[in-house]
């Protein structure tokens, strides 16, 4: 039964650290009119969204990608915040409209600059070409990351992202390292050690966060009863144990 547990545990474990998001602006609802503005609102596995200088736009002649798109102005920055960290990143992006001012697309991580595209959309007239872009940023923690657009109107979509490969999870079930004492819980979970932690669900989703002490409970009466994932570093490791809420 030990050994069941243990690869079961795993196996939640891998499903955890291997998820992904994606973002395409499917739930937003399209700008009225032609002028430019804010969007805010919480996306996949907890991240948050911050468009600024935009409007969503879901047909051709408004040069969306699929569906609904993010139709940025010049200078115009999509900020992404990622409780959980960050492994990889991608999205699509064309130009917009028919101006000839070279765009670029600039990403930065936690304010520093990664990297600028190279220039495309010279040139006056519609360009239907849709570029790729992918950047690996292995980053843990709280990380933001802030897509900007660079000389013209651009378009943004089919944002997909996954999880930080470089960060070691422990099963706690193979080591001597202990971070929940009791992992089938009904009201409190109890700690064995001080640390920093979140809780997820099986999406993915942050759904609480705290500070514990060694030998302190946590109250988690509100969370709907099933499977969770208890994550904190633990003398220096990333570690994460599976519980059961009743």
């Amino acid at each position: 039964m030990k050994k069941f547990y243990s690869l079961f545990a795993a196996v939640i474990l891998a499903a955890t650290i291997n998820a992904q998001g994606t973002e395409g602006f499917e739930s937003q609802a399209v700008t009225t009119g032609t002028g430019y503005g804010s969007v805010i609102f919480t996306g996949d596995v907890a991240s948050s969204w911050d468009l600024s200088t935009a409007r969503i736009i879901d047909t051709p002649a408004n040069f969306n990608i699929t569906g609904t798109s993010a139709l940025m102005n010049a200078n115009g920055t999509v900020k992404i915040t990622f409780v959980n960290g960050i492994g990889n990143l991608k999205f699509q992006y064309r130009k917009a409209f028919t101006g000839g001012t070279p765009r670029s697309i600039q990403v930065s991580v936690n304010g520093v600059i990664k990297n600028t595209t190279a220039a495309f959309g010279s040139g006056s007239g519609a360009q239907a070409t849709i570029y790729d872009y992918s950047l690996d940023i292995n980053e843990s923690g709280n990380v933001v990351v802030e897509v900007k657009v660079l000389g013209g109107q651009t378009t943004l979509d089919n944002f997909v992202w996954t999880a930080n490969a470089t960060t070691a999870v422990v099963d706690v079930t193979a080591t001597k390292l202990n971070l929940v004492k009791n992992t089938v819980v009904a009201n409190a979970i109890m700690f064995a050690t001080k640390a920093d932690v979140q809780i997820l669900n099986m999406n993915g989703q942050v759904v609480k966060t705290a500070s514990v002490n060694e030998n302190t409970s946590l109250d988690v009466a509100t969370l709907a009863k099933g499977m969770y994932v208890v994550t904190a570093t633990v003398n220096g490791k990333a570690v994460s144990q599976k519980i059961i809420k009743k």
